[in-house]
């Protein structure tokens, strides 16, 4: 075909749009987007409502468009039932009736993974770890249910063991006797779980975990004196304890045999000396260094 007669095609199907009533959901001022002859169309909606949800808008041009009405249920039946279905567990309540989500399905390939989905236009009352129905544009995810074949009990009791000690961390997924969990409804608890960590961590924290993670190593606990931090921590399994410095985290002492050696480190290239030394079994631990707060 050529190049005239395709934007031929083009206005054609622009002009037939132009005038047409069709539903789409609004969050907010953002536009609505819509397929003309194949291509994705931004209209701006001219009256929102102020209102989120399934809405009857009718097309000014192929990139203007004005709210009618709300859907009705029909009218919003007939829009989701055009789109897939996706079954979500929820992790954590976001503002404007959004929640970011774990796919029920461990085999889901027909979402992003550049990060966790966002689920759209959600009902008020649900909780988190509930299973959801979503409908998906290829874009968006949108909120059409609770999944009725899921039962409620799983999410409540995930709830009562994730909120058992508000000062504290929640119990560790192994730790819970729940019978009937999916493996994505353990792997949406782990997640909160470290996101709640990570939300109550000091800055300290975080950034020994980051340093550690990036040269392997997982850290396992702190313990803060002014200038020096006692961090303990694991390579490859292996537990270890280290005193270093706040600032630099330079090494005041590795817990392990350098020859008097141990500032010549901060703690990222200690890991790396421990895993070599670890695999030529040539480290003496140091049985002299007590860390006690």
């Amino acid at each position: 075909m050529s190049i005239r007669a395709t934007l031929n095609r083009l206005e054609a199907a622009e002009n037939g749009f132009t005038g047409s009533e069709f539903i789409a959901p609004l969050c907010g001022d953002h536009p609505v987007l819509v397929r003309i002859a194949g291509l994705v169309c931004r209209l701006k909606v001219t009256n929102p409502p102020g209102l989120d949800g399934l809405a009857v808008l009718k097309a000014s041009s192929s990139s203007s468009a004005v709210y009618l009405h709300p859907a009705s249920l029909g009218e919003a039946s007939g829009y989701m039932a055009l789109l897939p279905a996706i079954r979500l567990i929820l992790l954590a309540a976001l503002p404007g009736h959004a929640w970011l989500c774990l796919p029920a399905d461990r085999s889901e390939q027909r979402l992003p993974t550049d990060g966790l989905p966002v689920l759209r236009l959600a009902e008020d009352g649900l909780e988190r770890f509930e299973t959801v129905i979503a409908r998906f544009d290829q874009r968006q995810l949108w909120y059409e249910k609770r999944d009725p074949r899921r039962d409620p009990g799983l999410a409540a009791a995930l709830r009562t063991h994730f909120n058992a000690d508000p000062a504290g961390l929640p119990a560790a997924i192994e730790q819970l006797r729940l019978q009937g969990l999916s493996a994505m409804e353990r792997q949406a608890y782990k997640l909160a779980r470290e996101g709640l960590r990570l939300a109550n961590s000091t800055f300290e924290e975080r950034r020994l975990a980051e340093t550690l993670g990036h040269a392997g190593a997982q850290l396992t606990s702190l313990v803060e004196h002014g200038k020096v931090l006692v961090v303990q921590y694991s390579v490859d399994g292996q537990p270890h304890s280290s005193l270093v410095e706040r600032d630099s985290l330079e090494v005041l002492s590795a817990g392990v045999c350098l020859s008097g050696e141990d500032r010549r480190f901060d703690l990222a290239s200690l890991v790396g000396v421990l895993r070599e030394g670890a695999n030529q079994q040539r480290l003496v631990f140091n049985q002299n260094d007590r860390f006690e707060s």
